[in-house]
């Protein structure tokens, strides 16, 4: 970052601690005004400088907030936190691990995705959280893995000395069919097991090695 670009930023600080929201022309004429005895900065430099803060999503018109102080709120701090340990976390757990309302939550996960410290994802009819470097390929491990009935099915068939069939695990966890069927359909998708043919009926088994890659994955978050 140049000396331009530190004393626009500094005055944008500057502006929005003093005002709720903002437009560009706003800005620009306030950092103008404050620039007139540099040399070095005219009104179409301010411009630019804040059109590539905005692209870098450093600042967003609309609101007060920027990129280097989203977290300075502890709340919003909490929550970034608690989506780093927990990836595929939804608004529900989010509510309910900081004790925090709906529209709290809803304005503390907009924030942080507007300035791309995390990313949503819709999957299945749940919409879940990730932080922004996270690797989208493992989004479907994270979260079919934090699903209790996954977690249910993939402890039982780890215990399993040979292949299950869909009403064997049915009436071991007391699920209905079409339940433990869709969830295996995830487990099937995920690779993590091997099917196999009894009487012209599937039967289920654990891929032990993929399991083993995949717990080791989630653990390592």
């Amino acid at each position: 970052m140049n000396e331009a670009d530190t004393v626009i930023l500094e005055l944008t600080k500057e502006y929005l601690s003093k005002k709720t929201f903002f437009s560009i022309k706003d800005i620009i004429d306030y950092i103008n005004n404050r620039v007139k005895m540099n040399p070095n900065i005219n009104r179409n430099k301010i411009e630019i400088i804040l059109k590539s803060l905005i692209k870098k999503k450093e600042i967003i018109p609309g609101t007060k907030l920027m990129k280097n102080n989203i977290i300075d709120n502890q709340t919003r701090k909490k929550i970034f936190n608690h989506i780093k340990r927990n990836p595929a976390v939804n608004i529900n757990e989010v509510m309910k691990q900081l004790e925090i309302g709906s529209n709290q939550a809803l304005w503390h996960l907009s924030a942080l995705e507007k300035f791309q410290f995390i990313r949503s994802k819709k999957i299945g009819n749940r919409r879940v959280f990730f932080v922004m470097d996270s690797n989208p390929e493992l989004d479907d491990i994270y979260y079919y893995l934090s699903v209790e009935i996954v977690q249910e099915i993939l402890n039982l068939m780890n215990d399993a000395k040979e292949s299950l069939k869909i009403t064997d695990i049915a009436n071991s966890l007391n699920k209905n069919h079409n339940v433990i069927k869709k969830y295996l359909n995830k487990l099937d998708y995920l690779k993590l097991l091997q099917i196999e043919k009894e009487k012209s009926r599937d039967t289920y088994k654990l891929n032990q090695k993929r399991y083993a890659e995949v717990v080791k994955i989630v653990n390592n978050k």
